[in-house]
């Protein structure tokens, strides 16, 4: 006779179940209980894989999908780089654009006002041979503005004192 606890590698045929509900009934009718729950995991466990598997396709479909979503994202990342230092650039060049007509605009107030503070002494000069009326303060010598400008005074020059040349002027 069999062991009631022998491992077995083969199921018990539709037969050998018969034969052991005559002799044992209760092991007949737990064995009939472990297929049956058996088949029920079996069940249970394909369904389980399937749900698994579908999850996981779909998983992977909305992975592909953000992959696509980060990759279109990092190139639109890269052009909004390079647009925007292209704009810093552009604006500090515009800073720098202002800047220097801030300053010229600066030095021709300056020279406004030095004319409008001190009322040059008409002169006449010679450009090119040609008589000329300018309105040259003074003070002007021959190495400064008037020689630079190719003028070639007829009165003499240097007849305003120090005290009443501007500041920035005086020697």
């Amino acid at each position: 006779m069999e062991k009631p606890f022998e491992y077995r590698k083969r199921p018990l045929s539709h037969q050998e179940l018969e034969n052991i509900a005559r002799t044992d009934p209760k092991r007949a009718k737990r064995i009939i209980i472990n297929r049956k729950s058996a088949l029920r995991a079996k069940e249970k466990k394909k369904l389980y894989t399937c749900e698994l598997e579908q999850r996981f396709q779909k998983l992977k479909s909305q992975a592909a999908q953000a992959s696509l979503q980060v990759n279109l994202l990092q190139m639109e990342q890269k052009s909004l780089i390079n647009e925007n230092s292209m704009l810093k650039d552009h604006t500090k060049l515009t800073k720098q654009m202002i800047e220097l007509q801030e300053s010229k605009k600066d030095v021709i107030r300056k020279e406004i006002k030095f004319y409008q503070h001190f009322v040059p002494t008409q002169m006449c000069g010679t450009v090119g041979g040609n008589m000329v009326n300018n309105l040259i303060p003074v003070w002007v010598n021959n190495s400064s503005m008037a020689a630079t400008q190719g003028l070639t005074l007829l009165h003499p020059v240097g007849q305003l004192s120090n005290q009443t040349r501007p500041q920035a002027l005086r020697q």
